[in-house]
């Protein structure tokens, strides 16, 4: 992963703005969408349920959440952000510290959130100017700078105190080195990169392509190309389907003069709820 960020970043230093755009919407659109699309076969193969009827049952509460949560955006915009941020705080805490815990506990819930809270915080405040405008568009309203500052330096603190605590009791199998470099690079990419390349070589290199491999090791048993190609092919339907459904949220709100990136977190926002509840599921089975 080290790797594939240093030539990202050498990438975004050598090829314009718009090829760097180009390539950000074409990665988070594939491996971005892709590791959330066979969430309905994971679902099945939680629950054991193969008949028509459940898997019919499953895909309408899937859409209906899916479906709720862009009505929860466009009436409650402050609250549906909220509620996202939040749990994609946790989501990308679970991803890469799950493994690492020793025991269940119900401060891991909290670890995981204020770790992924802190990745997002760093997004937000290194970018702000960006950001803010995002937010604005968003909310309706405008926050400073400063509250994104704030956000972070409490976050980075709370995360020093539990992750500290974690650390001294053994209760994480990581060397705390290692979790600082990581977060180190995690510094560099979004310091040196724009908003939305630092956020889709977090995202893709750092989120989607690990889920992916948890995926297949879970529903295959392991992860090679072989079974990528497999995971492809049965999660192609439902990765076409969420694509058509971007476009159509494109189209439905080009006349409310959104940027590409306040759209691009509703529909994130859309299929990452019920996403979050499915890979918490697996990683209970795993």
């Amino acid at each position: 992963m080290i790797v594939a960020t240093v030539f990202a970043l050498w990438f975004s230093v050598y090829f314009g703005e718009k090829t760097e755009t180009v390539v950000a919407y074409i990665l988070i659109l594939s491996f971005g969408i892709l590791h959330g699309s066979n969430d309905i076969r994971l679902i099945r193969t939680i629950t054991k349920s193969d008949s028509k009827s459940s898997m019919f049952k499953v895909l309408l509460s899937y859409i209906s959440v899916v479906l709720a949560i862009l009505v929860l955006f466009f009436y409650f915009p402050i609250l549906a952000l909220i509620t996202f941020i939040v749990i994609s705080g946790y989501h990308f805490g679970e991803q890469h510290l799950r493994k690492k815990i020793v025991s269940y506990s119900i401060w891991n819930t909290i670890l995981f959130t204020i770790y992924g809270l802190f990745i997002l915080f760093m997004v937000f405040s290194f970018q702000s100017e960006q950001v803010l405008l995002v937010l604005e568009e968003i909310m309706g309203m405008g926050l400073s700078k400063s509250v994104l500052d704030y956000c972070l330096i409490v976050l980075g603190a709370l995360l020093f105190i539990l992750g500290g605590f974690y650390f001294l009791k053994q209760r994480i199998t990581s060397n705390v080195l290692e979790e600082l470099f990581i977060l180190l690079v995690f510094f560099i990419i979004f310091k040196t990169a724009s908003l939305l390349w630092g956020f889709c070589i977090y995202f893709i290199i750092w989120h989607s392509i690990p889920s992916l491999k948890d995926q297949m090791d879970y529903l295959y048993g392991i992860s090679n190309w072989k079974t990528f190609k497999l995971y492809v092919k049965e999660s192609f339907l439902y990765w076409a389907i969420s694509v058509l459904g971007l476009f159509l949220l494109l189209w439905f709100l080009k006349d409310r003069s959104f940027n590409m990136i306040s759209i691009l977190i509703f529909f994130l926002a859309a299929i990452t709820f019920p996403h979050v509840i499915v890979m918490s599921k697996l990683e209970d089975e795993a």
